[in-house]
């Protein structure tokens, strides 16, 4: 395509003026384009002159640029045209389907997750936790504050410990701030057990799936996670990455600042910042595996280097859906990133340029064909 019929299609679509058959030239075109033709730098500059001509929302921006450029290739041949395509998809929704795919995807599609969670208190009640939550609960003396997505405990005076459970379901998230001033991230399908106050010389939370730990430093008294099949994480004070959901191969332990010692039985690691534990099997972090293990907190889908059956389950916890698989599973390989905010039939679309046949339907499955 003529760098001029670029930049007209582009312009078009992102003022909302396209024709049907303009919609369906630019798919097309986005569908059969081969890498290096036109120079990936094209629809680079193209699409940063349009989204400043349009004045679309910093959101909107942000998601594009994070888009526009992929870091591997899909498939050696679907690199360029792969990212582009997800690029135009991330802004539009349904803006660039044909319309009846587009009607027929409206009608069976999964919002992304958001901040939702089940706070269990000692005595066994529960409350429940929204985005639009704003609250402050009395346990004892510990203050419990709610704004939207995040809890805060406040154990100002002292008192007996008594242990709360924060769980968030498929399709949710949350963040919590501790009695020591700690904040964790929860990811979808994770829980995390703590008491109100953390009293003796050690500080001891329990976590399951995924978490995203900022220890608070205190040498006297140090912090430790306990997670599945015996493992345990100590720390003095660290950023830090654990995935220890049940359906992974391995606990997957990521240092970003700080200094942690892994455990499993009697085998124990310590981790130096920049290195991650698969088990306590160590291996140094390229820049990309650090962007990666935290691309979820920060609102992100990185699939880099992911085969498919790994980007199905963050898919699944995410959307709340049941991947079905219907014969022998794809061998795919991965790369880029997608805002975790897109509708599932979003990812769907860009998912079928990527040749990957799959579908939504009914009940909250995803069915994957070969």
């Amino acid at each position: 395509m003529q760098n001029e019929r670029w930049d007209y299609l582009l312009g078009r679509f992102y003022d909302k003026s396209c024709t049907p058959e303009e919609r369906e030239e630019l798919m097309e075109a986005l569908r059969n384009a081969i890498p290096g033709e036109p120079d990936d730098s094209l629809l680079d500059d193209l699409m940063a002159k349009h989204s400043v001509d349009t004045k679309l929302e910093t959101k909107n921006a942000e998601e594009i640029y994070a888009l526009i450029k992929p870091k591997t290739t899909i498939k050696r041949y679907l690199r360029w045209w792969a990212a582009a395509a997800a690029a135009v998809l991330i802004i539009g929704g349904y803006f660039l389907l044909p319309e009846k795919q587009s009607a027929q995807m409206a009608k069976i599609d999964v919002a992304p997750g958001t901040n939702k969670a089940i706070l269990t208190l000692g005595d066994g009640s529960q409350v429940t936790l929204d985005s639009t939550g704003r609250q402050v609960l009395l346990q004892g003396k510990t203050a419990i504050s709610q704004q939207g997505g995040e809890l805060v405990y406040d154990a100002k005076e002292a008192e007996e410990p008594v242990y709360n459970t924060l769980t968030t379901p498929k399709g949710g998230q949350f963040k919590i701030t501790l009695p020591d001033n700690s904040t964790v991230w929860l990811n979808a399908a994770s829980s995390i057990r703590f008491p109100t106050v953390f009293k003796g010389n050690e500080r001891i939370v329990e976590v399951t799936g995924e978490a995203y730990f900022e220890v608070s430093h205190n040498a006297e008294k140090p912090f430790n996670v306990k997670l599945r099949e015996g493992t345990e994480i100590k720390v003095l004070g660290t950023h830090f990455n654990v995935n220890a959901y049940t359906d992974e191969e391995s606990i997957q332990t990521s240092l970003l600042e700080g200094k942690v010692e892994v455990a499993q039985g009697t085998e124990k690691v310590t981790l130096k910042p920049g290195q991650q534990a698969n088990g306590i099997k160590v291996k140094d972090m390229s820049p990309m595996e650090k962007t990666q293990v935290i691309a979820w907190k920060n609102g992100v889908f990185h699939f880099e280097q992911k085969d498919l059956q790994e980007v199905m389950r963050e898919l699944s916890r995410w959307y709340n859906v049941d991947v079905i698989y219907k014969g022998v599973i794809p061998r795919r390989v991965f790369g880029g990133e997608l805002s975790r905010s897109l509708y599932l039939s979003d990812i769907v679309e860009v998912m079928r340029v990527m040749k990957v046949d799959v579908k939504i339907e009914e009940g909250n499955k995803l069915i994957v064909t070969p």
